[in-house]
């Protein structure tokens, strides 16, 4: 391959990592996961785009403002990453997804089984593991995610590489993807000083680093929808089959990471065939070869992975049935519409946020009345995730909220904010002026939580709560033991120490399960949760054996239902530490 030119070795780069995230999920689809199949890709991968390098050397030139983009990218990766904390905590979907991509490591297949898990599967059966947030039963009794499998095999492979700390490194790569293939987007439209704007815009806006401290699905789709756009508009420009190949590998990558995919696709397709038909942009051969050929690989990984881990897909469905506003039929939370969306534009100010949706939705218009439809292509493929504008479909808590606009509706605002400022203003000037004052906006809220570490010591404490555990012990966690529902220490307990965890709510499960299949069986209540035990006879069988302490620091904000969120003022969350004391017990079997 020579003739190679600087876009087409950003597309090989990325198309490496793309192709590392299809080989992982392959990998998981056989149940054949092995770290040493993946890392003989990489060598292989290295190895030739090494040779590539070589063999091209004389026609690679970095320009300076594509070299300063990859050492502050690279800079901001290694900052986010030094205060972040894995989350492998149980309770919210970040920790089953690095729960499961841990398990998948270790066993190298994706279910997962064992003896406290048997017990529990007696007595609730086929379906929600409601003890193991974030897993199924399957019909044989085992474990298996409740969550599609793209993201999990990328955390997997980066766990098998670097351990627990791969958790973060695999966001880091998803990341760096995004912020050059953002940077190469906006210099295809705008000059080099606007793009770097934009650039900088979205590296110092708090959305980004915060959830790049999260084990998220949004952190690969963030790198892989704005490759595949990427890739979209370069095919359209130098009509180029690499451009097309990339473009379909990262947006059928993403149909097993985020249902946003679909939408995007047909986005993708529709736009296709309009310009296909007015400009014929290429050959039917093209079409036939690619575009069918595509869909068809499609069709047979899509029925791969429902036989693999169909309730995945139901999952799915019912979230994208939640998500459309005249379906539901939520009878405990009837709030207005309007409420709704005031209480979502008040989020959006205090985060720093509106401005760039208001300049980004007047730049959509302001160039499509003046009919630059080539300049609103990324815009009309990310089109419908501007829904969740209507209908967010998540829990009004703050920030955790924001998740559903951080891998399309906020970058391609800030991306297309500058497009509108930079066209509309014709002095430098005025432009740079009203830039900065995003970028100060930016920075008030960005830099009182770019240290923020969530469950900082949080791992070592429950590491030293499992030493006096033995892994032949029923160890039964109650939701609030940590202090926190949403950072329960089951998930780690289980596939990091190796301990039997079972979050635990129900008392009267006890009454059902095989105790002699345990040499002992432990309860770790909180001192102020012990109401719900003392109501069952149950707790004259609980010997105090131990006390423990946990320190946590997390954002505090004010949750309940809805209605009552809306109603109250819009605050940025405090940061604070809370102790939480409590007791190991030992149950009396006798």
């Amino acid at each position: 391959m020579k003739n190679i030119d600087n876009g087409k070795f950003f597309s090989i780069f990325g198309l490496i990592i793309v192709s590392l995230g299809w080989l992982s999920l392959l990998l998981t689809f056989i149940n054949f996961f092995h770290a040493i199949i993946l890392v003989l890709f990489l060598l292989f991968s290295l190895a030739f785009f090494s040779y590539l390098v070589v063999i091209n050397r004389e026609k690679l030139k970095l320009s300076w403002d594509f070299v300063l983009v990859i050492f502050f990218s690279f800079i901001a990766i290694i900052i986010f990453s030094y205060f972040t904390v894995p989350t492998v905590f149980s309770g919210r979907d970040q920790g089953s997804l690095s729960n499961a991509a841990i398990t998948l490591s270790k066993n190298h297949h994706l279910e997962n089984s064992f003896s406290a898990e048997k017990e529990f599967f007696k007595i609730y059966g086929v379906g929600t593991a409601l003890n193991f947030p974030g897993f199924n039963y399957t019909q044989n009794g085992n474990l298996i995610p409740n969550f599609s499998l793209g993201y999990i095999s990328w955390l997997a492979t980066f766990y098998s590489f670097f351990g627990i700390e791969g958790l973060i490194i695999a966001n880091g790569i998803s990341f760096f993807l995004f912020l050059l293939s953002f940077f190469i987007l906006a210099k295809n439209y705008i000059r080099k000083s606007s793009a770097l704007v934009a650039f900088f815009l979205v590296i110092t806006s708090f959305v980004f680093s915060w959830f790049f401290k999260f084990t998220l699905s949004e952190n690969l789709a963030l790198g892989l929808v704005w490759f595949g756009i990427l890739q979209f508009i370069l095919f359209l420009k130098e009509k180029d089959n690499l451009f097309l190949f990339s473009f379909l590998a990262s947006f059928g990558l993403l149909f097993f990471i985020r249902i946003e995919s679909l939408a995007f696709m047909a986005m993708a397709m529709i736009i296709l065939f309009f310009l296909q038909k007015k400009e014929k942009i290429f050959d039917q051969k093209i079409f036939t070869r690619y575009i069918l050929g595509f869909f068809l690989l499609m069709l047979i990984a899509f029925l791969t992975s429902i036989f693999v881990n169909k309730s995945s897909y139901v999952t799915l469905a019912k979230g994208l049935l939640n998500s459309l506003h005249f379906l539901q039929n939520d009878s405990t939370e009837n709030v207005p519409f309007l409420s709704e969306n005031i209480y979502l534009l008040r989020i959006f100010s205090v985060y720093a946020i509106l401005n760039y949706i208001t300049f980004g939705l007047i730049g959509f218009f302001y160039f499509l009345k003046q009919r630059k439809i080539t300049l609103l292509i990324p815009f009309f493929i990310l089109l419908p995730a501007f829904l969740y504008l209507v209908n967010p479909s998540i829990t009004p808590d703050h920030p955790w909220m924001l998740r559903r606009y951080v891998f399309a509706v906020i970058p391609v605002s800030i991306l297309y904010s500058i497009f509108f400022l930079d066209h509309f203003f014709k002095k430098r000037l005025a432009f740079y002026i009203l830039a900065l004052v995003l970028f100060f906006s930016n920075l008030i809220v960005f830099i009182p939580y770019l240290s923020v570490k969530e469950n900082a010591n949080l791992l070592p404490q429950i590491k030293e709560i499992s030493s006096v555990l033995n892994q032949k012990d029923l160890v039964l966690i109650d939701r609030n033991a940590t202090g926190d529902p949403w950072a329960m220490m089951s998930g780690p307990m289980n596939v990091l120490f190796d301990k039997q965890a079972v979050y635990f709510f129900n008392p009267t499960d006890l009454e059902k399960i095989d105790k002699n299949k345990f040499e002992k069986i432990y309860l770790i209540i909180p001192d102020n949760g012990l109401e719900l035990y003392k109501k069952n006879i149950l707790f004259d069988k609980l010997v105090p054996i131990k006390d423990y302490r946990i320190e946590k620091q997390s954002l505090e904000i004010f949750t309940g239902k809805k209605e009552e969120v809306y109603k109250n003022a819009v605050f940025l969350p405090t940061y604070q530490k809370k102790f939480t004391y409590g007791k190991i017990y030992l149950l009396n079997k006798d």
